[in-house]
């Protein structure tokens, strides 16, 4: 593992922890936030990485913005019916 590696991780897994301890209905609200960023920098990468294995972790369905390996940062609402993200808008 090269040292960006191992910084990229250690951030992610910060970011991990911390979320690991909010509601689901905290967790769309930061993938909302996300999602009206205009500038994207590294930090906000790693949070974002850790956010998407965060809801995955809690067995949610990101299909509708999960596509081919690249998450959509779009605004969605939780569906507890479904456990799935929903787009809204």
């Amino acid at each position: 593992m090269t040292k960006n590696n191992s910084y990229a991780q250690e951030r992610i897994g910060f970011y991990e922890a911390r979320l690991q301890n909010e509601t689901i209905n905290q967790l769309v609200e930061h993938f909302n936030s996300l999602a009206s960023s205009r500038g994207w920098v590294v930090e906000r990468s790693y949070f974002a990485h850790a956010l998407t294995n965060e809801l995955q972790r809690r067995g949610i369905d990101l299909s509708v913005v999960y596509k081919e390996n690249t998450v959509r940062y779009i605004p969605v609402c939780y569906d507890s019916g479904t456990h799935s993200l929903m787009a809204i808008g």
